[in-house]
Order: C-alpha cells, then structure tokens, then sequence
C-alpha cells in the first residue's frame, strides 16, 4: 500500500528528522572524547572496512576524498588510526584503526548507546520494538536508495 504524503506532512517529517538528529547528535557523545562528529564517523567507517583506501571510504560515504583524507590525517596524529602501504603496491595506502582507536569507539559507542537507551526506555516496550522496526525499515530504503 504506497500512499504519498501531503506537503504538510512532508513539511512535518523533515522537521521531526531534524530536531531527532539534533537532540541524539554523534557531537555531544564525540566531545566528551575530544573528537568531532567526522571523526567518529570515519573512525566508524574504517572499523567496519577493517582496511580500506581512503577514496573507497569516501565513496561509501558519501564524502569527498580530501575531506577523508583531511580527517583521517588528524585520526592518525591521536593515534587511533594508521595508514599502511600495501605489499603489492606502495603507491596505495590503507586506513586501518589502531588498538587505541577501538577501545576509544567502543568508548564512544557505550556513551551513545547509554545516551539512546534514555530516550527509548521512556516509550511504550510496544512503541520501542515499532519504532525500532520501522527505522531500520527506513535506513535500508535510504542506504539502498543510496547504492543505486
């Protein structure tokens, strides 16, 4: 059943995203470990990848290579990420997180988890489970509408 939504309730959404964003942002978590939203981002993005090349991070990001690149650079100065030049070519370089970059996003991924835990704990364990089903639900449209 595929229904459109008015304008106002477009209108509505967006505003809602926007306000959820802002009250659950990576940022409050990121500064209490002395890192930008970016920074936890990418260190994200290169645990997931385990080794990845800078531009393959930034195309699945979404981000330019000279932002990764600029990012990343401040990653490896506080030591939570490494770059290693392939054995087979040393023209390429891989991002990979280092021991401390781990334990500092597992850091920041308990904040976070704490931080999303208050608001859920407060809904309805009906409401909770629906609304975790339905965003899941949304982030795959988007991530698949995204990979197209």
């Amino acid at each position: 059943m595929s229904r459109r939504l008015e304008e106002t309730e477009i209108h509505h959404l967006e505003e809602l995203l926007s306000r959820f964003q802002r009250l659950l942002s990576t940022r409050s978590v990121a500064s209490q470990f002395g890192l930008t939203a970016s920074q936890v981002f990418l260190l994200r993005q290169i645990d997931k990848c385990s080794a990845a090349k800078a531009s393959d991070i930034a195309r699945r990001a979404g981000l330019s290579p000279g932002a990764v690149t600029q990012v990343c650079d401040e990653l490896v100065r506080l030591g939570l990420v490494e770059r290693v030049r392939s054995r087979d070519d040393r023209r390429v370089v891989q991002l990979h997180i280092t021991e401390q970059g781990r334990t500092c996003l597992e850091q920041v991924r308990r904040a976070r988890g704490e931080q999303i835990a208050l608001v859920i704990d407060r809904l309805d364990p009906h409401d909770a489970r629906e609304f975790l089903r339905i965003l899941e639900q949304v982030v795959e449209v988007v991530e698949s509408q995204t990979s197209e």
